[in-house]
């Protein structure tokens, strides 16, 4: 049966020396780009949640709206991109041309299948955060994390993760009780 198994996969995707030998893409950057069904709100939270803007896109209106500094074009849907370290892209947005369906971005992210992890300092301004509901329990993992997960405004799960200290593990608990995994 092993054996069935493995010319099977090698029929449909190479041997395992062919995969190890065939050219691969040199991946420079990661991004995720979230269809949302409220911009400003959207832009709200995520600007709460210390996001940092990189280049704003849309009408003039929206465009101006922005302060000085942020780069800005012209587009017929509006949205934000969100640089965060030298090679990570996080973009929002309520349009697309790639996308037809339009009540794609109007419907709210049910399912955990799919979330952002972002590492930050410390965990402790999302507890003062009045926009960030943080509805999972707060843990500390045996790799030395402490993580809190909520929804934002379209429900799409973010992990926030601080590293362990004793520190960071009183101030958290300050304001929640951690779970211990």
């Amino acid at each position: 049966m092993q054996q069935v198994f493995y010319s099977l996969n090698c029929l449909l995707f190479g041997t395992r020396s062919e995969s190890k030998t065939m050219p691969k893409c040199e991946i420079t950057n990661l991004g995720i780009h979230l269809k949302v069904a409220d911009i400003e709100r959207s832009r709200v939270f995520y600007e709460s949640l210390g996001f940092k803007i990189d280049v704003a896109f849309g009408n003039k209106e929206f465009l101006e709206t922005f302060p000085a500094g942020v780069r800005t074009a012209p587009e017929q849907y509006r949205g934000i991109s969100f640089k965060i370290g030298d090679n990570v892209q996080f973009e929002i947005d309520e349009g697309h041309p790639a996308v037809k369906d339009k009540k794609v971005f109007k419907e709210r992210i049910t399912s955990p299948k799919v979330s952002a992890i972002i590492q930050v300092k410390s965990l402790v301004p999302l507890f003062n955060n009045p926009l960030v509901e943080i509805t999972f329990p707060v843990r500390h993992y045996h790799w030395g994390t402490i993580e809190a997960a909520f929804r934002d405004p379209d429900g799409f799960v973010l992990v926030f993760v601080a590293g362990y200290s004793e520190e960071e593990f009183e101030k958290v608990s300050q304001f929640r009780q951690i779970e211990t995994v």
